[in-house]
């Protein structure tokens, strides 16, 4: 009886056995089939090539180099331990390193597995003399992001870096995958999808150990596709080496078109370092350094205006009819409001003056007449129609927008109302109000090219296709006024007197403003914003040098050296 009941179990079981056998063949076939034939087939990566970047004469900037990287196959290493040992020596390593390396990136049998990047070329033909005496060791040859100016451009092409899980969540549609390189910033990462070249890869047939059987096809990888920049390296290059060890800024823009031919942001970093897993000490001293070279100052850094604000207090009481040209204002070197006294940078004083030599003498006391002419809302929106206070659009990410103060902003900001001596302050460029280096471009662009107000770019063509054009908007300023404003800037730089004659070049006509930004923490900010020809400007610029002193000074002279190095190449 108990051998009937054991035997009515078992073959029980043997039914539910069989009819499971029955329903995975029959009903989960194409399930099962599909995993089979994806544990059968493996794919291995071939890496695009990134487009190259160019600049508007043709100068090749960023390129790609030949990277000889030494890979080991395990399926394919014979008497590894031995192998290892000599290929350890010839890299100048250790074997247990070697080994270490080689278990900690290890994928599949077929696999190669990375051991050294970017070795020597003279390395890399010591192995491939010893390729017999190393089987499953090769020299893999791919493409590596090569900035041929170094340090020169920085921050207009950014650099690239491993990319991170919260990249990669983004990006996995355009094709990214884990341990791809992207752009980290500047044109790197705004033009990251058009530079990056098509990923290719071979289709492997394995066995059920993971080994390599047979080839089943090949994509090939393709290449980014280049750019070609509006920037002139020659003039990128000579501003750069001007600023020695001095932080600031310095750009250089076609005020018609907005075309930028020159951008720095002083101190720079070398896109290099980032490329070599061996220079993580290069990096992290990159990123501790007190005065941050991997900060783009050009378009991110806010600091006070100074007196090159001054051009919109004008425009401003020009056009609200609270001032004629033939109007005068006595300066005696102060000027008193309630119980407190504002001060000229004379202290002796001006005299009497109009709205021109004002501008030319960058005297505080006539703009704080005008200022409390003009009043706090009328400043305000001629500031934010000369482009303060909103980013100026160039195609470089993490630009700032500045700060335009008004009444509701303090009232929201600081709970307080708006004082008649915060109006005097503003005139000056002085006070709550911050403004990025391109903004000022940008105004004084406006000005020189009849109140076009344009927007920058760098890049002109991708691929040989034309993909700039110019976009302004006019900012109903009349022509009147800006002809006043214009010989007062004219003033500035020509005039015995004006602040500005330093920038003054032999044989070219400039204008321009000399700015002076007061700095709580040391020596005072130095502006200067001019353009050049004054009746039909090819060339307008803007120079910060951060605790420069008088804009009068250093920064006016570096400007006159820009102005007549552009002359000397032919963009004057």
């Amino acid at each position: 009886m108990r051998i009937k009941f054991i035997s009515a179990i078992i073959s029980a079981l043997f039914i539910i056995l069989c009819l499971a056998l029955g329903y995975t063949q029959i009903f989960r076939n194409k399930k099962y089939l599909a995993l089979s034939q994806n544990n059968r087939i493996r794919l291995v990566p071939i890496a695009g090539q990134r487009g190259i970047i160019s600049d508007r004469n043709g100068t090749l900037l960023v390129d790609n180099r030949p990277s000889f990287d030494v890979v080991a196959i395990p399926q394919e290493l014979k008497n590894s331990f031995g192998a290892l040992s000599r290929l350890s020596k010839i890299l100048g390593l250790e074997t247990r390193e070697t080994i270490k390396l080689l278990e900690r990136n290890y994928i599949a049998p077929f696999a190669p597995v990375v051991i050294k990047e970017d070795i020597s070329k003279e390395k890399a033909i010591i192995l491939e003399d010893e390729a017999l005496n190393l089987p499953g060791v090769m020299v893999k040859v791919r493409p590596k992001r090569e900035y041929r100016t170094k340090e020169i451009g920085s921050h207009i092409f950014g650099y690239l870096g491993e990319i991170d899980k919260r990249e990669l969540e983004r990006l996995t549609g355009y094709g990214y995958q884990i341990r791809d390189l992207v752009g980290k910033a500047g044109l790197e990462k705004n033009y990251g999808n058009y530079l990056k070249g098509e990923e290719g890869g071979m289709q492997l047939e394995v066995n059920n150990k993971g080994f390599f059987v047979k080839a089943l096809g090949k994509k090939e990888a393709t290449v980014g596709r280049n750019l070609v920049l509006t920037i002139d390296i020659e003039l990128q290059s000579f501003i750069e080496n001007l600023f020695s060890d001095r932080n600031g800024v310095c750009i250089v823009m076609e005020p018609n078109t907005g075309e930028i031919l020159a951008l720095v942001s002083n101190p720079g970093f070398d896109p290099n370092v980032f490329l070599s897993p061996e220079k993580n000490k290069e990096r992290k001293a990159l990123l501790s350094r007190p005065d941050h070279p991997m900060f783009n100052r050009a378009i991110s850094g806010l600091y006070p205006p100074g007196s090159v604000f001054k051009p919109v207090v004008a425009a401003a009481a020009l056009e609200k009819k609270k001032i004629k040209l033939k109007d005068t204002f006595f300066c005696g070197g102060t000027y008193k409001l309630g119980g407190r006294e504002f001060k000229c940078w004379d202290e002796e004083g001006h005299g009497n003056q109009d709205v021109r030599e004002g501008l030319k003498n960058s005297c505080n006391i006539l703009f704080y007449q005008l200022g409390r002419l003009v009043g706090v809302d009328d400043i305000f929106a001629f500031a934010t129609k000369f482009g303060y206070g909103v980013p100026s659009g160039i195609d470089l990410l993490e630009e700032a927008s500045g700060l335009v103060p008004n009444r509701s902003w303090k009232r929201l900001t600081k709970n307080q109302i708006w004082f008649e001596g915060d109006t005097v302050n503003y005139s000056i460029g002085q006070g709550y109000i911050l403004v990025t280096p391109i903004q000022v471009l940008r105004m004084m662009a406006a000005i020189s090219s009849g109140g076009n107000l344009v927007q920058p770019y760098i890049v002109k063509k991708i691929e040989g296709v034309e993909i700039a054009t110019s976009k302004s908007y006019n900012i109903g300023i009349s022509k009147e006024t800006l002809d006043i404003i214009k010989t007062g800037l004219k003033k500035v730089v020509e005039d015995k007197g004006g602040t500005g004659r330093r920038a003054g070049v032999e044989g070219l006509s400039i204008a321009g403003k000399t700015g002076t930004a007061q700095n709580p923490r040391g020596l005072s900010h130095a502006w200067f914003s001019g353009f050049s020809p004054i009746e039909t400007p090819k060339v307008v610029l803007v120079t910060f040098i951060e605790h420069g002193g008088k804009g009068g000074v250093e920064a006016a002279e570096f400007s006159g050296k820009v102005f007549a190095k552009a002359k000397e190449i032919g963009l004057l």
